[in-house]
């Protein structure tokens, strides 16, 4: 298929990365830079700024990919329409998988070591993060069509860069309005606003950074109002915007896509390149960073499998009018993400009232939590799986015109 002249959304996708690829590789080299200054002082390296800067530079080149082939499209290259579907033999998993939990274990000895781990944690934080992510994807999307080159990467990079600009945008919003909420309540509330601008008085006495403060305030957010607030932003709000924006380029690209399978593999690397970098922002730790990283796991099979059924959904929608077919699975994915993110939240806070030694029933629910977010976990890539063998067929092969990733490591992320 020849590429049409001017070819405008590689030409917006290309620029589009090219710039954030560019951005990402600035915030790097200034972190870099931060981050070794203290050595011409004696000081310590802080290892957030040297992971941040090895994981940023890392984006950047996945972005400068995504760019490459959207301007292989605007020069009417043959390769950018070339087909590619995902098929990762079994043993290279395996192998991936080791290097990942062998990584994770190497980290977990050196994270607290300050002399070697501002060095060692930014090179094992990628296999970390990249490996696990990369082979959920790969199971997920196994065999099923991605389409042309320039449009997956495009909608990897869309994960990567637009989506996470949406989604803050209107959290933050919707958190604006919320303590707008919050506000209101309290000043129909004679005895709680006084108790309120008591307690304000008393932090503004003792210094904010004080721990006194710390001691005064922490013991509030384990209140049931808190808690409760907490829940309807975290696990109803934020779910309900996420699931609707995380396959961004299946939106887009609906009406170009063949089948709900292109959908549901479409939507896996949307939700893919998200989690990967909402795992990054995370990542700069060195106390509990393999605990950090080893959790993530499971919220990217959570962004994954979601974002996948709502791809196969919307182009179903598209081709069929299948309206309610796709707000069942909406709903669905919004209450598998509430869910994960109520046990995630009260994990934070049974952590709290342990720290505090409150008594109650939020001390002690950290196991089972544990167990409780395990067990969805492995449902969700068992939904994963189970969706991905339904929309192939139990023997469907690669096509002959297609590319396996697992043989282009240009493809592979």
């Amino acid at each position: 298929m020849k590429s049409a002249p001017n070819h405008l959304p590689s030409l917006l996708s290309a620029i589009l990365f090219s710039l954030s690829s560019l951005f990402l590789f600035g915030i790097g080299l200034l972190m870099a830079v931060t981050a070794l200054l203290p050595l011409l002082t004696g000081e310590g390296v802080e290892v957030s700024q040297t992971i941040f800067f090895l994981t940023f530079s890392f984006e950047a080149v996945l972005l400068f990919a995504a760019a490459f082939f959207a301007f292989q499209k605007v020069l009417q290259k043959p390769s950018a329409d070339e087909e590619a579907v995902v098929s990762v033999p079994p043993g290279r998993i395996v192998v991936l998988m080791l290097i990942a939990a062998g990584s994770i274990l190497i980290g977990s000895l050196i994270g607290s070591i300050e002399p070697v781990n501002w060095l060692l944690l930014p090179i094992l934080t990628i296999p970390v993060i990249v490996l696990p992510l990369g082979v959920i994807f790969a199971l997920g999307a196994r065999r099923l069509p991605l389409g042309a080159r320039w449009q997956s990467w495009s909608v990897f990079g869309l994960g990567m860069t637009v989506v996470p600009f949406i989604l803050l945008s209107l959290e933050a919003v919707l958190a604006i309005i919320v303590f707008i909420g919050v506000v209101a309540y309290v000043s129909a509330q004679p005895e709680l606003a006084n108790r309120l601008q008591a307690l304000s008085q008393q932090i503004m006495i003792l210094g904010p950074q004080s721990e006194a403060t710390r001691d005064l305030l922490l013991p509030l957010f384990t209140k049931p109002g808190v808690i409760v607030t907490a829940l309807i932003y975290i696990a109803v709000l934020v779910p309900a915007i996420e699931e609707l924006f995380k396959p961004l380029g299946v939106w887009l690209f609906a009406s170009k896509l063949d089948s709900p399978a292109q959908g549901f593999a479409l939507g896996a690397l949307s939700g893919a390149g998200y989690a990967l970098i909402e795992t990054i922002g995370v990542s700069g730790q060195g106390v509990g960073w393999a605990s950090l990283l080893l959790s993530r796991i499971g919220t990217g099979v959570l962004h994954i499998t979601t974002s996948a059924l709502m791809g196969a959904a919307i182009v179903r929608v598209w081709n069929d009018r299948r309206y309610l077919r796709l707000l069942g699975t909406y709903l669905l994915a919004v209450t598998l993400h509430g869910l994960w993110n109520t046990f995630a939240l009260l994990f934070t806070f049974s952590n709290l009232a342990e720290l505090l030694d409150e008594p109650g029933w939020l001390k002690n629910l950290q196991p089972g939590i544990i167990v409780v977010m395990s067990i969805l976990a492995v449902g969700l890539f068992a939904i994963l799986l189970m969706s991905n063998r339904k929309l192939r067929g139990p023997d469907s092969p690669p096509s002959a015109a297609a590319t396996p990733l697992a043989d282009h490591p240009d493809e592979t992320l």
